[in-house]
């Protein structure tokens, strides 16, 4: 079936002439590395492309050969001369919709997705969609290798940097044989690991330290999720000035810390009044416990968002509460 897939990509891409990269909202390495990573096998393609974000780049991944490519100007929607559109690792899509993004354009043009998340509804015309890859910029790597296009060491850094991210480091349980095996090869191809794990993980800054040693003082167990439990509220992060993002370089290293049968659970007040959940753990069915809230996810890495809602303290126990 991928094959088949594959070969209607390849052709969107040979019959287009300005091609829309998007990434996902939630911006994380997998989704900047999938969309630079086919950004630069395009660009040796002679194709003329233009990338989009919906957010700022977390400072962590401007190393990436391209991130000054990346725009966040929504006029590019505008612009008919955009014939081909491919977003990556977006689970949903909802943000090109709801914001009209896609549906403003001057005209109808094929979306293409690329993901690995069970929970993808195949909201584009082409859907590339495969669940038993580690991230999807493993995805991108098989699409590139199977289809012989061109590759160089920009390409392979940022496909590397995929992968590392949603594998942590290749420490998960989502590290298979396949995505070493893809590590390999893009060495072989110029990637640096040891660039992306400095700048991914371990190049934090004080104030990144800071909402650490506050998430750290406040775990504590969660009776609801039977999960051990922290937060971070809108005031911790900008009083610290620090990227949400570095919940989920936080989630990693607490999954990798403690026991292997705790779950994990991180609950963030984000800038839209919502509070999001975060879910990971290595023996358990972390899904199950996010679809509590409407949410979802893989078996071991999982969330939900809940709409007008913060989060309050009671004796040292954080709780979920409705505006």
């Amino acid at each position: 079936m991928s094959s088949i897939l594959y070969r209607q990509i390849r052709q969107q891409i040979d019959q287009a002439d300005h091609i829309l990269l998007l990434t996902d909202e939630r911006i994380d390495g997998d989704t900047l590395g999938s969309t630079l990573g086919m950004y630069h096998v395009l660009l040796a393609m002679g194709k003329k492309l233009t990338v989009y974000s919906p957010k700022d780049l977390p400072s962590m991944f401007s190393f990436l050969p391209g991130a000054d490519k990346i725009s966040r100007d929504t006029d590019i929607f505008s612009d008919d001369s955009i014939d081909l559109v491919m977003i990556f690792d977006c689970s949903d899509g909802e943000y090109i919709n709801e914001r009209d993004m896609i549906p403003a354009m001057k005209r109808r043009v094929p979306l293409v997705s690329f993901d690995h998340h069970s929970t993808n509804p195949r909201y584009g015309q082409v859907n590339l969609i495969e669940e038993d890859a580690a991230s999807t910029a493993d995805v991108i790597w098989r699409f590139i290798k199977a289809e012989k296009m061109p590759m160089n060491k920009d390409a392979a850094q940022c496909i590397l940097t995929g992968i590392c991210h949603d594998t942590v480091a290749f420490s998960t349980g989502n590290t298979t044989a396949a995505c070493l095996s893809a590590a390999h090869e893009l060495s072989a191809h110029g990637a640096r690991l040891q660039e992306i794990v400095y700048h991914t993980m371990m190049n934090k800054s004080v104030e990144t330290l800071k909402l650490w040693g506050l998430a750290f003082e406040r775990l504590h167990y969660n009776k609801e999720f039977d999960a051990v439990c922290t937060v971070i509220t809108r005031n911790d992060i900008e009083r610290l000035k620090v990227h949400g993002s570095e919940a989920r370089s936080l989630m990693d290293f607490l999954n990798v810390m403690l026991d292997a049968e705790d779950a994990i659970l991180i609950l963030k007040e984000r800038e839209d009044g919502s509070v999001k959940g975060s879910l990971r753990s290595h023996t358990r069915n972390v899904a199950k416990l996010a679809e509590k809230y409407g949410g979802g996810g893989h078996e071991n890495a999982a969330g939900f968002v809940i709409e007008n809602a913060h989060l309050v303290e009671v004796d040292g126990v954080w709780n979920i509460e409705s505006l």
